[in-house]
C-alpha cells in the first residue's frame, strides 16, 4: 500500500512532465532590411563611447563613433560595417520585446511606450537625459521604423546628432 502511494504522485510528476506545452509566444520585429537608416540615427545620438557605445550596457550601439565589433577598428576610423548595423539592430530588438512586438504589430500605435524610446525622450530616467526629442527627424526616423515605414529623410537630416546639453560641446 505504501508503495501505491509513492507511486502516485510519480507518475503524475512524469505524465506532467511528458505533455506538451506550447507557451511560445511568437514576437514581431520592425523591419531589418530597412534598419541601417535607423542605425545611423542611433549611431550619432546614443552611440558614444560614454554612452551606449559602451560593452557595459544592455543596449550597444555599435559603429564609428563608438563601440566596434573588429578590435583593429578605431572609433573615428573607417565607416560602420553591416555587421555592425545587425549587432545594432540585434541588441536593440531585445531591449522590452513583448512591447516592441505590440507597437510594431500595431504600425507604430504606442510607440512611446517602447522602453528606448521613452528614455531617449527623456519620459523614464535615463543617464543620457532626452536625447530624442519628440518629432524630432530622429524621433520621425525611429518611429517610422516601428511603424513598418521608414521615413528615409527623416533618418538623413539628422546630421550632427543631438545639441549638446548644458555644459558638453558639440
Amino acid at each position: 500500500m505504501k508503495l501505491g502511494l509513492l507511486v502516485l504522485p510519480v507518475l503524475c510528476i512524469s505524465l506532467a512532465a511528458c505533455s506538451k506545452q506550447d507557451d511560445a509566444v511568437e514576437l514581431r520585429t520592425p523591419s531589418r532590411s530597412e534598419f541601417s537608416a535607423v542605425s545611423s540615427v542611433l549611431e550619432l545620438r546614443c552611440g558614444g563611447l560614454d554612452c551606449h557605445g559602451a560593452p557595459a550596457r544592455s543596449l550597444r550601439i555599435f559603429g564609428v563613433y563608438g563601440l566596434r565589433l573588429d578590435g583593429r577598428d578605431a572609433p573615428g576610423g573607417r565607416d560602420t560595417t553591416p555587421d555592425e548595423v545587425e549587432a545594432t539592430y540585434q541588441s536593440l530588438v531585445t531591449i522590452d520585446p513583448e512591447r516592441l512586438s505590440r507597437v510594431s504589430a500595431d504600425a507604430g500605435r504606442g510607440a512611446e511606450s517602447w522602453l528606448p524610446l521613452s528614455k531617449g525622450r527623456g519620459r523614464e530616467a535615463h543617464e543620457g537625459g532626452s536625447r530624442l526629442a519628440a518629432g524630432s527627424a530622429a524621433d520621425q526616423c525611429i518611429v517610422s521604423w516601428l511603424s513598418g515605414s521608414v521615413d528615409f529623410d527623416a533618418c538623413a537630416c539628422d546630421d550632427f546628432g543631438p545639441k549638446p546639453l548644458p555644459g558638453e560641446t558639440w
